[in-house]
């Protein structure tokens, strides 16, 4: 027997079933809605407090920009030639 579906499950659900304009609609709505902008916001700043803490406690690296740059490419290289 399967368990009740979590708010979050059910709203899935119903989207899912949505014709594709009104899934549009809910999107840009859900985009545009003050409480998801203050959950980035909060995200984001915990993660750049997570990044700050990282930095206090010694846990950072040199960026190397030539070999991030190399493997871009060959990132891109292979998923052409797939």
């Amino acid at each position: 027997m399967m368990g009740a579906m979590s708010a979050l499950q059910e709203i899935k659900a119903a989207a899912a079933i949505l014709p594709a304009t009104d899934r549009n609609e809910l999107a840009t709505w859900l985009s545009e809605s003050e409480d998801v902008s203050k959950i980035r916001r909060e995200r984001l700043m915990t993660e750049i407090q997570m990044g700050l803490d990282q930095i206090q406690r010694g846990e950072i690296a040199v960026l190397d920009m030539a070999a991030t740059k190399r493997k871009a490419r060959d990132h891109w290289d292979a998923r052409r030639r797939s």
